[in-house]
């Protein structure tokens, strides 16, 4: 399961094991020298989803330190990727054009892009570093999502998980919130261990935005439920 699991004075911790750790940081610089000659947003695009789904596996036991590590050799890898770009340039140009202070981090790897809109806006690379740790729950006794008494209960909870599933007072965040943490299109909980999506309430192609109002956070089989209907409509329409 890629997880070391050691007494200390008599108390049990959990953490990732060097071997998945080393083979994690080893699979990062292998990926970024794949791209040399492609720009910072195809980076980004790469690791983000590789780096938050190594944080998310392993967030639940003790890995702050662990983060850490990671953290700085992906910097040493990305670093290096830099250096690679523009061997002539020195470090100061360098890391002004690939890094931004971003929270009071100096060294934040993220660059300026167009959305689909024609608006700019920052994408940066995922911080592991600052991947909270989130502590498993225990369900109480024998409680089930499927006793109408215990909704409340499980309400609860399903907000408790989403405050780490999306940064809180990001626009995700709010997003969910608006929603009661409930899927719109099927009722149930939103966080229930299903895939999760995000859809565009007026689509992109017919001017929706990526605005707060115009998003709506739903499970993958319900996303994938209200586009096959948007489509047997437009073919009803056509015919």
């Amino acid at each position: 399961m890629g997880y070391n699991l050691r007494h200390y004075n008599r108390k049990l911790l959990i953490k990732p094991s060097k071997p998945k750790v080393l083979n994690f940081c080893k699979r990062i610089g292998q990926e970024i020298k794949s791209l040399d000659g492609s720009n910072q947003e195809a980076i980004i695009r790469k690791l983000n989803p590789i780096l938050r789904g190594f944080a998310n596996y392993y967030r639940g036991v003790v890995s702050k330190q662990t983060f850490s590590y990671i953290s700085h050799r992906v910097w040493e890898y990305l670093w290096r990727w830099c250096k690679r770009q523009h061997p002539k340039k020195n470090t100061k140009w360098v890391r002004k054009k690939y890094f931004k202070t971003i929270k009071g981090n100096k060294w934040t790897f993220a660059t300026t892009i167009s959305d689909r809109r024609g608006k700019e806006k920052i994408i940066t690379l995922y911080q592991i570093a600052y991947t909270p740790i989130e502590r498993h729950i225990k369900v109480k006794g024998n409680t089930s999502p499927d006793n109408p008494l215990q909704q409340e209960y499980w309400l609860n909870r399903n907000q408790r998980l989403g405050k780490s599933y999306w940064s809180k007072g990001s626009k995700y965040y709010s997003v969910a919130q608006n929603q009661n943490w409930i899927c719109p299109i099927c009722g149930g909980l939103l966080l229930n261990g299903e895939e999760i999506e995000t859809h565009h309430i007026v689509p992109v192609a017919k001017g929706g935005t990526d605005d707060e109002n115009n998003l709506q956070h739903v499970h993958l089989a319900c996303h994938k439920q209200v586009h096959s209907k948007t489509q047997t409509q437009s073919q009803k329409a056509r015919s």
